[in-house]
């Protein structure tokens, strides 16, 4: 378990953490959700409202869009997201899925760029943040890194357990890993959300492996011939067109 310098601002960021996973709360729900004073509940509510986080409205709360404007402006910067852009939109277009870009952050596989979210049912969307291990970008991502640094990932963050398919040992993680880094490519066979498959190609330049570009749709379309063979070389070609853009 990390510790924390500051824990106020902890505080505060499990209650941001505790409204993203609802449309609205209250001071007591949440006091009671995280084992907090009601007091302390409503002071963090409080400041975090006059500082654009927190919207309230008939003692509920809820999240505002005071990070939407920092989000974005910090992934404008970024450039693999300029480079990818374009091939994320391009990559939707050719297959009629849904396409990502997918950059490492904090243990975790974030989609920095979405396109087509509604052809995966919505579960993956700008912002989606998934364990590395289980989904094909973040496994991509892993499979870069060294033993030592695998076995942080796994001591840090555990193997959590999204469906029936997610790995669930440290053997089974390596094993899997080792795979991806045979193939160049990763699969995701329902390890984050049953019933949808995905494929990603890596995206390097010289400083290695800063992300990925997927597709993910579900199993009725991404079976067989399609996942395996074609997909794969659509993938493959825009990552590199990609890594042309950056170099």
């Amino acid at each position: 378990m990390p510790e924390y310098p500051v824990g106020a601002t902890r505080t505060s960021a499990r209650l941001v953490e505790a409204l993203l996973d609802v449309e609205d709360a209250g001071v007591t729900e949440l006091a009671r959700e995280l084992d907090l004073s009601k007091g302390a509940v409503h002071n963090h509510l409080v400041t975090l409202e006059r500082l654009g986080v927190v919207v309230s409205s008939g003692g509920r709360y809820r999240l505002g869009l005071g990070f939407l404007d920092i989000g974005m402006a910090v992934r404008d910067r970024m450039p693999i997201y300029r480079a990818a852009r374009p091939e994320v939109a391009g990559l939707a277009d050719s297959t009629g899925e849904s396409a990502s870009l997918v950059v490492p952050e904090h243990g975790k596989a974030v989609y920095a760029d979405v396109h087509n979210a509604d052809r995966n049912d919505r579960r993956i969307r700008l912002g989606t943040r998934l364990p590395l291990h289980a989904s094909a970008g973040g496994k991509l991502l892993l499979a870069d890194r060294s033993r030592e640094a695998i076995a942080a990932y796994v001591a840090n963050h555990g193997l959590t357990e999204r469906t029936d398919r997610t790995v669930e040992t440290e053997a089974a993680l390596r094993s899997e890993l080792r795979s991806v880094t045979d193939r160049g490519l990763a699969f995701d066979r329902g390890e984050a959300f049953p019933g949808m498959r995905g494929v990603a190609a890596p995206i390097r330049t010289d400083d290695g492996l800063v992300g990925a570009l997927s597709v993910v749709g579900p199993r009725g379309r991404l079976s067989g011939k399609r996942l395996e063979e074609d997909l794969p070389g659509l993938v493959l070609s825009a990552a590199k067109r990609i890594e042309l853009d950056l170099s």
